[in-house]
């Protein structure tokens, strides 16, 4: 009796070693795509290239779909760091499927300068466009909610940008050092833009500022040193450390109501700033510490 066990027993286990393993990774038309969910009904993403394509190079176009044998595949994301360092790439242009796009992406995708992004991307990940430095321009898709942490910074030469009226948080250094960018139209549902998202934006002169802006972080708009004027609106309530240190053209600026937390050195080294308008709230949350270097400051209560 144990030995037949034993024999059924191998005989399992040696039908279930034949059984192909399901394909996770495949290539077709020049792109490598990884599966996330087996057919029918199945899905990829763009992964990075595989040996035998080489580097991504030119320009490129994302299907909506792809065949891999007699099943149909809807491409729904760009993996992360799919085209990372592809420094030969000119123009993505994704299919209308694309829903996500992971960290890092694009990331040093220095001869990019085309981008054309589907309207149902729910997710744009960490640095997904950073250190593209041949990108001046680019549209964010209506419906993303939060811009994330380094998403195109270092992008040196963008000068454009137009946010979604969905977006209600700016991550962490979403735009550092975007030294071209010289507008910003700032959504209207946008609550919080976090450290240092604009900061060393050195051409940056006109921000527009929503009412309902609750939190502007450490050193937001730190040596923006083309910004001539804050107008912050009544609905801010925390205004971070050094958020404005070293705009040095700055002339005039404005405290609203609502401001019940202020940092450390918020305008030092403004050395224009000539007039700060203040609502009589502000009062109780200003110190010197958050002025120095603004010599020629008058302060002028509404």
């Amino acid at each position: 009796m144990t030995t037949t066990v034993v024999l059924i027993m191998t005989c399992v286990l040696s039908a279930e070693a034949k059984k192909p393993r399901p394909v996770e990774d495949f290539t077709s038309g020049g792109l490598a795509y990884h599966i996330l969910r087996q057919a029918p009904e199945g899905i990829v993403e763009v992964a990075a290239p595989s040996a035998e394509i080489g580097a991504y190079c030119g320009e490129i176009r994302i299907p909506d779909s792809v065949q891999l044998g007699k099943e149909t595949y809807a491409v729904v994301a760009i993996g992360d760091a799919a085209f990372k360092g592809a420094t030969g790439l000119t123009a993505i242009r994704m299919g209308e499927n694309i829903r996500s796009i992971g960290a890092y992406a694009f990331s040093g995708c220095s001869s990019l300068q085309t981008v054309v992004l589907p309207k149902k991307i729910q997710a744009m990940r960490v640095g997904a466009f950073s250190h593209c430095t041949a990108l001046d321009s680019i549209a964010l898709p209506e419906g993303l909610r939060t811009i994330e942490h380094g998403l195109m910074s270092h992008c040196t030469a963008l000068h454009t940008v137009v946010l979604p009226k969905s977006v209600i948080e700016i991550g962490a250094q979403a735009f550092a050092y975007c030294g071209k960018l010289k507008t910003v139209v700032l959504p209207e549902q946008l609550h919080v833009i976090g450290n240092e998202a604009f900061y060393e934006c050195k051409a940056l002169e006109h921000i527009v500022w929503p009412e309902r802006i609750a939190r502007i972080g450490t050193r937001t708009f730190s040596n923006c040193i083309s910004l001539r004027e804050a107008e912050l609106p009544n609905g801010l309530r925390v205004l971070g450390e050094s958020a404005f240190e070293g705009c040095s053209q700055m002339r005039t600026a404005r405290l609203g109501s609502g401001l019940a937390e202020m940092g450390d050195a918020v305008f030092r080294n403004c050395y224009q700033l000539e007039l700060l308008r203040i609502a009589p709230e502000c009062k109780k949350v200003m110190r010197r510490s958050q002025f120095g270097g603004c010599n020629q400051l008058n302060i002028e209560v509404e």
